[in-house]
This record gives C-alpha cells, sequence and structure tokens, in this order.
C-alpha cells in the first residue's frame, strides 16, 4: 500500500521531496500545490537545479499536470490550505513548505481539507507540535498523538550530528 504525499509550497524544500520520494517506493507523490509560478516554471525548477543539478529522472508537463518519471502528479495554485482538496486528489501526508504557515491553527486546515498528516519544513510555534530531528528525538513520535510534526530547522539538523 502506498501513501499518498502532497506538497504546498514547491521551493528549494519542495523540490527536494521530490527527489528524496524517489528512493522511498510506499510513499507517492500525487499533488503540488504552488501559487506563484505556474506549471511549467515549477516544472523547469524541478529538472534544472543549480545546487542539486539537473533531476535524474524525467519531468515533463502534460496537460493541467506534472509527469515525473512517467506518473502524473496534479497541480494547483491556490494561496490558501483550506481551498486545496487535498482528499480530492488521493493526499494522506501533506509537505507543509511554504515557511508561511507556522502554527497549529493556521496548518488546521489542511486537515479540513483531507489530510491526515502535516510535516512543517520549518519550526512550528506551538505547544504539542512535536519538532522532530532524526536519529536524536524521532523515537517521540506517536502517530495517536502528533498529526502535525515539524522537520526542526535546517540549522538544527545541520549542528544535530555534531
Amino acid at each position: 500500500m502506498t501513501v499518498g504525499v502532497g506538497i504546498n509550497g514547491f521551493g528549494r524544500m519542495g523540490r527536494l521531496v521530490v527527489r528524496a520520494l524517489r528512493h522511498h517506493p510506499q510513499l507517492e507523490l500525487v499533488h503540488v500545490n504552488e501559487h506563484k509560478g505556474g506549471l511549467h516554471t515549477a516544472a523547469h525548477l524541478l529538472e534544472f537545479d543549480t545546487v542539486h543539478g539537473r533531476y535524474p529522472g524525467a519531468v515533463q508537463v502534460a496537460d493541467d499536470a506534472l509527469v515525473i518519471d512517467g506518473r502524473r502528479v496534479t497541480f494547483s495554485e491556490h494561496s490558501r490550505p483550506d481551498d486545496i482538496d487535498w482528499a480530492g486528489h488521493g493526499v494522506q501526508v501533506v509537505l507543509e513548505a511554504t515557511g508561511r504557515f507556522k502554527t497549529a491553527p493556521t496548518i488546521e486546515p489542511h486537515f479540513a481539507r483531507g489530510a491526515r498528516r502535516v510535516v512543517v519544513a520549518c519550526p512550528v510555534k506551538s505547544e504539542g507540535v512535536l519538532n522532530v530531528v532524526m536519529g536524536c528525538n524521532d523515537h517521540l513520535y506517536d502517530p495517536a498523538v502528533h498529526r502535525i510534526v515539524t522537520a526542526a530547522s535546517c540549522t538544527t539538523n545541520c549542528l544535530a550530528p555534531v
């Protein structure tokens, strides 16, 4: 069984998740929401990254969707989470990568639109949200308790091994 993944915010973090998902066949990217630039820009930026190089697979645009490694990924351009139909796109887990939604109340609309879990790519400023640093405290994650988790900050993750 695969888990449908959606990305809200297709900047550097969102595009890096696409690269990482290639190594996790149990996770399937099914929808991307990016409110700036449009579909063709999103495809171009995924394919050609100035730091990480060219995407190792195939990136195309077909009709109103991205096609990544032969898989159709629907695309929308909403500026607010409460406008994104996650359930309709088969999304169970949302990566919130806009950097704009940093509190539980601003993240909550993802759940109202069908997401079951949200992973936020920046620190969340709300009590009860687990700030996960892999290899340090990831054992604290309890799926029955934590619907929102944050991947901490890039600085935290860089310093954690030290």
